[in-house]
């Protein structure tokens, strides 16, 4: 690695040092937020140093957060108004919540013809058949 890489990598272990540090010193006192920042940083080196690691902009994470925020929040009336509150269409929570809907109906009931599967009164016996 050539000295202006060196320099960019240790910028960027410096900047995610004091984006953990500010990002947390509402909840911590200014050494615990300084230690877990440290810890921070020690563990993304341990992990990746070395490595050429691309850093993409987090769309489809953003878009499970939101979608997460928006079933958490939802109460089966305030489509409209999580729809401004995210920024996105209404059509967008009907969809979030449809989808949401089912992953959570399968959790629960499972797959009548696959054991492994749900939470079924009969989850943990043996099978008779």
């Amino acid at each position: 690695m050539d000295n202006s890489s060196s320099h960019r990598a240790d910028g960027m272990l410096l900047t995610i040092f004091e984006l953990v540090t500010e990002g947390v010193k509402a909840q911590l006192d200014d050494e615990s937020a300084i230690a877990l920042g440290r810890d921070v940083v020690d563990r993304i080196r341990h992990t990746f140093g070395g490595e050429l690691v691309y850093v993409c902009k987090g769309r489809s994470l953003d878009a499970i957060l939101t979608s997460n925020q928006i079933w958490a929040e939802f109460n089966g009336k305030n489509h409209v108004e999580l729809s401004k509150k995210y920024d996105c269409s209404v059509q967008w929570v009907y969809s979030v919540v449809r989808t949401m809907t089912k992953l959570k109906r399968a959790e629960i009931q499972g797959d009548l013809f696959d054991s492994s599967k749900g939470k079924g009164a009969n989850d943990g016996e043996p099978e008779l058949c």
